[in-house]
């Protein structure tokens, strides 16, 4: 994504607050750090560059750089570097912004999940943070600071910023207009540079200096509106935000483009920290109607965290859901707007039918009456005419007689009189007729109107058939689904009558299965003692298995151990222990509890001291806390051939490393995740997306793997042969016994095994082979065969596994005494020992063994 695409009308995400994200990987905050997250630009490098990756793979747009609270005299005062340092620490933060955005297009290469380049936004925080008292959520500072300390203490960092490479400044928490003022006029002397200016705000009218917050924005907007892509508000709560942007566009021909990324809600106390986290909303609640009043940039400040960036993004597609019913409303009262106007125009059509035999019958009528008219016309001419001829043999007469009875100018009243007479009878006759046609077209619809009602019943018919065919479309899915749920119902109702007659024809038998409980080596010597043996003589097998265990004494109880130093502590009991006769099931659950609990309470804790901690917890009585301790101890004996009991085993007696554990639940969990953020739907992916998502989560297994992979989930998940979409929340549904008891996760476990014992083979190979087991193996021997059966691996993960290999955690490497090589390879498999990059194929060599 170019920066050309700040004038696109499309919202962009931004991220959430850093300081907050990046304490999941740092493990500390930056609350009450003079340089809050900037320090960790030098403390904690990869955390600063994985928090930035985590607000990308959420779904941000727009990610800025750790540079908030970062400034050359900061830096000076409070690291004790040099200015030049300094700025090398600012380029620093725009690097691993760099670095996450170039790591995220890698893993989306040749995917349509994204069609767009992140940006990269230089935080530029306000005077106020430097001075580290708060005062950039009160702005005091401006009434003593001048504009022109302002300007030179922030004109490093923005230079620095736009010369490393930043798309854009992100000019934030700026509590008063002079200082906004001052960044505005500064942004002019670098043309090239965009950015967007956001303010801290104290209620929903006022900066948080006191200035009015709509006038400052239009001020601000003014004097730079070529390099300004936006100007909003931030690190406030969400609810004052509508107010504090409503009306800044009202009367603009040109509008402002907004943004705003407030924080979570929660209020700050000194004293105890964050509060009132269960009285506030999700920022994503928020985005629709921000949205509405012009907001082109949203994201999250301090107490937002990836889950949120996330919420925001699926609220960023403007809510299908609503989307949806709005049109279903819509149509369903364009439908009855249409059923309306159907009635209407047929009463229209009716009364126009009226109309037009009306309109028949008055020309018919009209007609008579035209020619009435014509032939009134004729006399008129002809009275006309016929008067005439009168006055001028009138006038002859008088002139023949010299007679003056009457006066020329006025006429003769006899005539006068008889030509008024027929005037008035006219007037009488055509005032009449013309009452008549006002009152018989009245009710008649003019022509204009007429056309207007017509035009608009012809848009109606037309806007109906579109909602017609869009109805018949979904009328057709939803058939397809109704038929779809009835073929599963009658499959479910074949399969439960087939089991219903299988448990009616089948013939009970004995569940000799329970007995590999109670047998030392498990189910697999149990099954290699009772195959092909009739009932009675399984029964006699396990009768002389059992031996003095058979007795009911022995089966009832355990001895206890005494409270001798050299026995575990969880042990540590004298008397007899009850024996629970703990099901498999059973002391899954309760093996599954105590390494959820410790994950959550006490991980660096060795298994031993921790199991101890865990009964002490749950049993205030000894004799109690004994039972469960020896319980799933012997338990865990007679259980070795499950792994997830074996494993547990292994771990609470030393002999194997708990990291084993743990790197196997991570390598699960990291593969749910990338399924479940590559899912289509959020649920649901082809085998085919499958296996492409496993190989990018685990680049190093083959494709037998994969294909090994691929074909547990389609033996967890039931599927057909010629199915292929795989449910998630089917796959990954755990119960109380634990992941590790799914298919996909042993499978997971029983591949990470083989590819660590190759691994240890390949080792042992080079350190000589079987036929040296007596030999010994020193530090730099173990490390050569580590960089060349593994040239990926790193300084950290060799040392770690040379002192595991030697069980010395403390000592000087060089001074570590050499070792058995047999002694070596045991504690080599009982570690987390995993291979990090593939062998290079110019050392590869065949290695064979007898």
């Amino acid at each position: 994504m170019e920066c050309e695409q700040f004038g696109n009308s499309k919202l962009l995400v931004l991220d959430g607050g850093f300081s907050s994200q990046i304490s999941c990987h740092a493990g500390t905050k930056a609350d009450g750090d003079p340089l809050w997250s900037a320090r960790f630009l030098q403390t904690n490098p990869d955390d600063v560059f994985h928090t930035h990756l985590d607000f990308l793979r959420a779904g941000a747009d727009v990610i800025s750089t750790n540079t908030y609270q970062a400034s050359v005299e900061g830096f000076v005062k409070h690291l004790g570097v040099s200015s030049e340092e300094a700025l090398d620490l600012i380029r620093l933060a725009v690097d691993f912004a760099k670095r996450a955005r170039d790591t995220y297009l890698e893993e989306n290469d040749g995917t349509s999940r994204r069609n767009l380049k992140p940006l990269i936004a230089g935080s530029v925080g306000p005077y106020g943070a430097y001075l580290h008292d708060g005062s950039e959520y009160c702005g005091n500072y401006a009434d003593e600071i001048s504009s022109e300390t302002m300007k030179e203490w922030h004109k490093p960092r923005i230079k620095t910023l736009l010369e490393s490479g930043v798309d854009l400044l992100a000019i934030e928490t700026i509590p008063c207009f002079k200082e906004a003022e001052v960044l505005v006029n500064l942004l002019k002397e670098y043309p090239s540079a965009k950015a967007w200016l956001s303010f801290s705000c104290k209620d929903d009218k006022s900066l948080a200096h006191g200035e009015d917050f709509q006038t400052t924005v239009i001020k601000c907007w003014e004097a730079n509106p070529k390099q300004l892509i936006a100007i909003g508000v931030n690190c406030c709560t969400p609810k004052v935000v509508s107010n504090l942007l409503r009306g800044i566009n009202d009367g603009r021909e040109q509008l402002i483009p907004l943004v705003t990324y407030p924080n979570s809600g929660e209020t700050y106390c000194p004293e105890i920290g964050w509060i009132d986290k269960d009285k506030i909303d999700s920022i994503d609640k928020y985005v629709h109607e921000w949205l509405d009043l012009g907001v082109k940039y949203v994201g999250g400040c301090c107490r937002t965290y990836q889950e949120d960036i996330s919420r925001i993004c699926a609220s960023k597609v403007f809510g299908v859901s609503q989307k949806k019913k709005e049109r279903d409303d819509k149509m369903e009262k364009l439908v009855n707007e249409n059923e309306e106007l159907k009635k209407v125009n047929l009463i229209v059509t009716l009364e126009k039918t009226e109309l037009k035999k009306e309109i028949d019958k008055l020309r018919d009528d009209k007609f008579s009456d035209y020619l009435m008219l014509m032939r009134e016309r004729d006399a008129r001419y002809t009275l006309y005419h016929e008067n005439l001829a009168l006055e001028l043999k009138c006038k002859e007469l008088v002139n023949s007689s010299q007679c003056h009875q009457y006066n020329e100018e006025q006429g003769d009243p006899v005539i006068l009189r008889i030509a008024l007479d027929r005037c008035r009878e006219q007037l009488s006759a055509t005032q009449s007729k013309l009452k008549k046609m006002i009152d018989d077209y009245s009710d008649t619809v003019p022509r204009r109107e007429y056309d207007v009602l017509e035009n608009k019943h012809l848009e109606l018919n037309k806007k109906l058939d579109t909602l017609k065919t869009e109805y018949e479309a979904l009328d057709n899915c939803y058939r397809r689904v109704v038929a779809q749920k009835k073929n599963l119902q009658g499959e479910l109702s074949e399969i439960k009558e087939r089991c219903r007659e299988l448990e009616r024809a089948g013939t009970p038998r004995p569940q000799w299965e329970i007995c590999a409980d109670f047998i030392a080596g498990g189910r697999d010597r149990w099954w290699q003692l009772a195959q092909g043996l009739s009932s009675r003589d399984i029964l006699m097998v396990l009768l002389k298995e059992l031996g003095p265990a058979a007795e009911t004494e022995h089966l009832e109880y355990f001895d206890g151990l005494g409270t001798d130093p050299a026995i575990p502590p969880y042990l540590r009991y004298e008397g007899k222990v009850r024996n629970l006769r703990l099901s498999r099931r059973e002391l899954s659950i309760v093996i599954n509890d105590i390494w959820n609990s410790k994950l959550e309470n006490g991980r660096h804790v060795p298994m031993q001291d921790y199991v101890t901690q865990y009964f002490e917890e749950r049993y205030a009585a000894a004799g109690v806390r004994a039972e469960w301790a020896y319980n799933v101890c012997a338990g865990a004996r007679n259980a070795l051939d499950e792994p997830q009991l074996r494993l547990f085993c292994g771990t609470l007696l030393a002999a194997l490393s708990e990291d084993v554990y743990w790197a196997h639940r991570d390598a699960y969990h990291a593969l749910k995740a990338e399924l479940y953020r590559h899912a289509r739907d959020g649920e649901t992916l082809t085998l085919e997306e499958f296996e492409k998502v496993a190989k990018s989560s685990f680049p190093l297994k083959s494709e037998v793997d994969i294909k090994n992979l691929s074909d547990v989930v389609r033996k967890q998940l039931k599927m057909k042969i010629n199915y292929n979409v795989v449910n998630l929340d089917n796959l990954f549904l755990e119960n109380e016994e634990g992941f590790d008891r799914l298919d996909i996760a042993r499978e997971l476990f029983r591949q990470r095994q083989l590819a660590q014992d190759k691994y240890i083979r390949e080792i042992v190979a080079e350190l000589g082979g079987k036929r040296a087991s007596n030999k010994c193996i020193s530090v730099d021997n173990l490390k050569r065969a580590f960089a060349i059966v593994d040239p990926a691996i790193d300084h950290i993960r060799m040392e770690r596994n040379i002192r595991w290999a030697f069980s010395d955690q403390t000592s000087e490497l060089n001074s570590i005494s050499p070792i058995p090589l047999r002694t070596l390879v045991a504690r080599l498999a009982a570690g987390n020992i995993e291979r990090v990059g593939p062998r290079y194929k110019g050392v590869y060599r065949r290695t064979f063994y007898k």
